[in-house]
């Protein structure tokens, strides 16, 4: 077992138990390529490459950490939930006049341009 924030020692999605000609076909759905964490997920991969299995669970660690955030996003709810709270703690001290915003997009009108930056003019 690994110690600290390193990839654990049975991380086994680097390669299939058997190879077969279906285990390539059958992998394609379950990456993150064309998705927004494709990026992350080809990065991590890179660096695993480069090091291999074992040296990249060390040296990798960081990349293994982006791509985990992208697909489960815990930093950024926690972010949004000590937005909340704290907005809510200044609303009931009476610091602001209503605990959230007016003219904020209702839920699922707004969708951010992730690949903005990767366009080509």
């Amino acid at each position: 077992m690994a110690t600290g924030n390193r990839v654990p020692e049975n991380f086994q999605t680097l390669s299939p138990i058997v190879k077969a000609p279906i285990s390539d076909t059958l992998s394609v759905p379950l990456s993150q390529q064309g998705r927004i964490c494709g990026f992350f997920e080809t990065q991590f991969y890179r660096c695993m490459e480069a090091y291999g299995a074992k040296l990249g669970r060390k040296y990798c660690d960081l990349e293994h950490r982006d791509y985990q955030e992208c697909i489960t996003g815990d930093k950024q709810k926690k972010r949004s939930d000590a937005i909340s709270a704290q907005r809510r703690k200044l609303f009931l001290e009476g610091k602001l006049d209503s605990p959230f915003l007016d003219n904020h997009p209702e839920p699922g009108q707004f969708k951010p341009d992730h690949f903005q930056w990767n366009r080509i003019n």
